[in-house]
């Protein structure tokens, strides 16, 4: 048999752990990769995701029409970035930034978040890349899995 001591001991014990759950209102179970530029040598290609959940080659079956994106210089607070180019996908969800200095980027999808890409040698040619704005869901899965390079 428990004493009262100890028995008062576990119910304080409780109830400070109960508080301290219940006072975490929202966590990040994914957080993205801080400083991970995708490497590509053009900045072109199609925007596509939904807001279901469903696997990658369902996902990207879905074009993104009339979509802004801004391109940025990259700087690593949000208060000291220069506007380098604004496109919009057109009604297949294809866009394209025309040429671009080599160098570091944050590219600014609608609704669809940030991506850092650094525009390297133009060797080999990225012919386009795909930009999946679908939602991240809990399980960590989804949208901006990637930008992916299609030569």
């Amino acid at each position: 048999m428990r004493s009262g001591l100890e028995l008062s001991r576990m119910t304080v014990g409780l109830a400070v752990a109960s508080l301290v759950l219940l006072s975490v209102s929202n966590t990040i179970a994914c957080t993205m990769t801080i400083g991970y530029f995708y490497q590509v040598t053009a900045l072109k290609g199609r925007v596509v995701g939904t807001t279901f959940h469903s696997p990658r080659w369902l996902r990207q079956f879905f074009a993104r029409t009339h979509i802004k994106l801004a391109l940025y210089e990259y700087w690593h607070s949000s208060d000291r970035t220069l506007l380098v180019k604004m496109v919009e996908t057109d009604e297949h969800g294809n866009f394209d930034f025309g040429p671009l200095e080599i160098g570091h980027y944050t590219l600014s999808v609608d609704n669809g978040g940030l991506f850092d890409v650094r525009i390297k040698d133009p060797e080999p040619v990225t012919e386009s890349v795909t930009v999946d704005v679908s939602p991240i869901y809990l399980d960590c899965t989804a949208g901006r899995e990637s930008i992916m390079m299609i030569r």
